[in-house]
């Protein structure tokens, strides 16, 4: 990594500790210049306004989206083996310490200013939509009835964020131990198939 590169890494990083402890409309950049030590002048070489190195911070919590999750649909392999290693999967993101931090910066804005994470969300859905390809696979295959894949795949996620997301993120509650994360996988699994898998 350049000297360049790691100066854009800590400002964001601490563009995150900032807007996460005091909030996006009230955060200078002078602060983040202090927090990330390098001077204010940097910070403007990297990022023009505030507004860029916030959608900097959106950006890095896509590529964790993007990144994170391999979704691939498999004949031979049984479908709650495969929908036990997408939800595990799933919970392995949701569990880093640095994509909650960006959630929890990202959803405080939205409440500000939805329309500025509008693309972000859309890019979010298409992610999910990786789920979307795979269901529609297994549809295909006649292993599951789905009549609203979108609605089926939003389902499932929901099963597992209704745990392993959301009340750490609004709620600040501890992430459920890996006896518990087996317990929410395996529950979401079976309700899952339990409602879709072809008799």
């Amino acid at each position: 990594m350049t000297k360049s590169s790691k100066k854009r890494t800590a400002i964001i990083t601490a563009a995150i500790v900032e807007f996460k402890n005091n909030g996006y409309q009230t955060t200078s950049m002078d602060q983040i210049a202090l927090s990330a030590e390098v001077s204010k002048r940097t910070v403007y070489n990297h990022f023009s306004s505030k507004e860029l190195l916030f959608d900097a911070i959106i950006a890095q919590m896509l590529t964790l989206f993007t990144t994170s999750v391999s979704i691939r649909y498999q004949q031979n392999i049984s479908l709650a083996e495969q929908l036990t290693d997408i939800a595990q999967q799933e919970i392995k993101l949701l569990a880093d310490p640095a994509f909650i931090d960006l959630a929890k910066v990202i959803l405080a804005e939205a409440m500000h200013s939805p329309h500025r994470i509008n693309q972000a969300l859309a890019e979010v859905e298409e992610r999910d939509g990786n789920l979307s390809s795979w269901l529609t696979a297994a549809n295909a295959d006649n292993r599951l009835k789905i009549n609203n894949i979108e609605f089926a795949a939003t389902q499932f996620f929901a099963l597992i964020k209704s745990f392993c997301f959301w009340p750490q993120v609004i709620q600040a509650q501890p992430f459920p131990d890996k006896k518990q994360q087996k317990e929410i996988v395996s529950s979401a699994v079976e309700m899952f198939i339990n409602t879709y898998q072809v008799k």
